[in-house]
């Protein structure tokens, strides 16, 4: 009796979904690839966080320019004195159609004795998506740690 019973529903299930995947499947002239369509992103995410508080961290900026297959980003911070190290950590972000993700890892870059640094890194990326940079801007004096984040416009690129 249960034998029949799994049968009949296993029946009943199956071929039902194999009719209409006859009916609504994917045939080979549907199986091709097309281009990809990305949302364009939102940018709700904070423009700067530096605390006022800071001693020795006054600001820093952040940018993108795209090129075929690629982004620069560049970064400067800037510090109230001289200080001990003073630097970046930028990174990638990719839009995935509802959240910006980091894209591959940071890379930190930094002098030392300086009041401010600039340098700018060139990523390769994958084309189609929307980039925008995120940087750390940190100085360092006296063993004193100060760090701010600031977050670009974002880029297409193709």
């Amino acid at each position: 009796m249960k034998r029949r019973w799994m049968y009949r529903m296993t029946v009943g299930l199956i071929v039902p979904a194999f009719l209409i995947g006859g009916v609504v499947g994917v045939t080979p002239r549907d199986a091709r690839a097309e281009s990809v369509s990305v949302a364009v992103p939102e940018d709700v995410a904070p423009n700067s966080i530096f605390n006022p508080a800071h001693l020795y961290l006054d600001s820093g900026t952040c940018g993108i320019a795209a090129q075929s297959g690629s982004v620069i980003l560049s970064a400067s911070t800037s510090a109230n004195t001289v200080v001990d190290s003073i630097g970046i950590t930028v990174y990638v972000q990719k839009w995935n159609g509802s959240a910006w993700e980091t894209y591959g890892s940071g890379s930190t870059l930094g002098g030392n004795n300086l009041a401010y640094y600039s340098n700018s890194v060139l990523k390769s990326v994958t084309p189609g998506y929307y980039y925008r940079t995120r940087s750390i801007h940190w100085v360092i004096e006296n063993g004193v740690y100060e760090e701010g984040e600031k977050f670009s416009a974002s880029v297409l690129v193709s």
